[in-house]
């Protein structure tokens, strides 16, 4: 799977882009960290995610929330979003479908893995992001890998969703973050960053 990080890119430059709502994000300190021996994402769905009707409907929600996420917690001005277009038979690739031309005011291009490597090495400063998915059981997942500065690790979002029964909608959960940067060694937080209700 770890090859699957350097191989599969988004594409994220800088441009303003208004939000909505806001997140409590006035010290990410003072957010809880996550047992780090604990990762949800490795009690996936063993099927591949990839065809769940319901999985495409939700990927451009979790964009959105991913951009508003991190807009709020670094103050980044994304450009354009490239989607790495990933399909090698897992359960993580990219489902067969089309996304909006814009979300969140920032526009939005599917392409190869290959070309967002290219285009990485054109311009390090470019942010790179793999997306991988999971849906199972009424719940859904979002993994949000960022990468910079020829491949190197910045951070991870992970979005959390569950079906709201009567409305039969997604509705967002959680979200948590974990800096790669300045580590020297150590291991990263996971810190919990937004919390339905809390």
């Amino acid at each position: 799977m770890s090859s699957i990080y350097f191989l599969l890119f988004f594409i994220l430059t800088a441009c303003n882009n208004p939000v909505d709502k806001k997140l409590p994000l006035d010290n990410i300190n003072s957010y809880p960290l996550i047992d780090s021996n604990e990762y949800p994402i490795t009690k996936a769905a063993n099927g591949s995610s990839a065809k769940d009707p319901d999985l495409k409907q939700l990927y451009p929600k979790a964009i959105t929330e991913f951009i508003k996420a991190a807009y709020q917690l670094d103050k980044p001005l994304f450009d354009t979003l490239f989607f790495g277009k990933h399909v090698y038979g897992q359960e993580d690739d990219f489902p067969d479908i089309e996304l909006p031309n814009m979300i969140e005011n920032t526009p939005i291009r599917l392409i190869s893995p290959e070309l967002g490597q290219k285009k990485q090495k054109e311009q390090k400063s470019m942010i790179y992001i793999n997306l991988m998915s999971w849906l199972e059981n009424n719940k859904a997942v979002f993994l949000f890998v960022v990468f910079s500065n020829d491949s190197e690790h910045q951070y991870d979002f992970s979005l959390y969703f569950s079906k709201n029964t009567p409305s039969e909608k997604y509705e967002l959960d959680k979200i948590e973050y974990e800096n790669y940067l300045h580590l020297n060694g150590k291991t990263p937080e996971r810190r919990v960053i937004y919390n339905k209700g809390k």
